[in-house]
């Protein structure tokens, strides 16, 4: 048996070792779901590859080596990444910045056995898809938690921060939204098409999803999970794979809390500049609009200034000011 074939049973024997115990859900039962924090989401790994297609690494991918031990310092990262056969890819990509932020956090995604990973960045707003080599590869615009500071217990409405993985994808174009209160909405289409949860020790009811509200994002206007546009959360979904890495990065004002609660081991990464790579059909058309209204030679009135668009794109600087909630949007 080949070197690259014992790796790919490791990987598989890994995988399946953290699935023993869950039953089967169907697609209906996921659909009948009422999520958030007082109902739990079906405990399933809803969208996993059939069991004979676990090792999912490319021919060239499993020719890279994973790293055996733990690195230390961020020159044993790197000089790992420089002789990895695949210095080229790693150069210049994030993983290279995160290695002399947190140690930990690279070496994570160093052993990242999938092909993607994704960092929620609550500086920018930005939802961001990355490749396994840290070469970003989708940007979209999101809404957070109005609430500051990483989330604690459940029904705290705040956005957990830290580093975690993908535990399921769902349809959720049924769900219902449930309050503290018990209080069940009746308005379909809040948690939009779907509804990727995140593996956290504190609740199983925060994921990314679609929403009813694009208006909100760029935002601090959920009660604790992550929105990006719906037509976003339908591309995300296909480069996700449960068991892949989720990294939600604080703002300078949710570090400053975190710190005066007393929780100052979460890391607070510095990105860089961040390049749009998502267009949204509602801003390409918010643009056409507002392109035909100013070569329109009739004079403007204030009434007829267009409306601000539905879905904002993502931003270009490395951090921007923290907003105030916009929106009591279920979520």
């Amino acid at each position: 048996m080949s070197r690259h074939t014992l790796i790919i049973y490791g990987i598989a024997g890994l995988i399946l070792s953290g699935c023993t115990g869950r039953s089967a859900v169907s697609e209906a039962e996921l659909t009948d779901t009422v999520a958030l924090e007082d109902v739990a989401i079906p405990d399933t790994f809803a969208g996993m590859p059939p069991l004979d297609s676990l090792a999912t690494l490319s021919e060239e991918d499993v020719k890279s080596p994973i790293p055996t031990r733990a690195f230390t310092t961020e020159e044993e990262a790197i000089d790992f990444m420089r002789n990895s056969g695949h210095w080229d890819k790693y150069n210049g990509g994030i993983i290279m910045k995160i290695a002399g932020q947190d140690i930990g956090y690279a070496n994570k995604l160093l052993a990242n056995t999938f092909d993607y990973f994704i960092i929620v960045d609550k500086p920018s707003m930005n939802v961001i898809l990355y490749d396994r080599y840290g070469r970003e590869q989708k940007v979209y615009r999101m809404a957070c938690s109005k609430k500051y500071g990483t989330k604690h217990k459940r029904r705290d409405n705040r956005t957990p921060e830290g580093f975690f993985s993908a535990e399921g994808i769902y349809n959720s174009t049924e769900w219902l939204y449930t309050d503290d209160d018990g209080k069940t909405s009746p308005k379909k289409g809040q948690f939009g098409p779907r509804f990727i949860r995140l593996k956290t020790d504190v609740t199983s009811q925060i994921g990314i999803h679609g929403t009813c509200a694009p208006w909100s994002l760029g935002h601090r206007a959920s009660h604790g999970c992550i929105r990006i546009h719906n037509d976003a959360i339908m591309e995300l979904v296909e480069y996700v794979t449960p068991g892949m890495p989720i990294i939600v990065n604080p703002s300078n004002r949710d570090q400053a809390v975190n710190i005066n609660e007393g929780y100052d081991n979460i890391t607070k990464l510095k990105l860089g500049k961040i390049k749009e790579k998502y267009v949204d059909p509602e801003s390409v058309k918010e643009k056409e609009e507002k392109k035909e209204t100013k070569t329109d030679t009739t004079a403007q009135t204030a009434d007829s200034v267009p409306s601000q668009p539905a879905y904002e794109p993502a931003a270009t600087t490395t951090e921007t000011p923290d907003t105030i909630s916009i929106s009591d949007i279920m979520d």
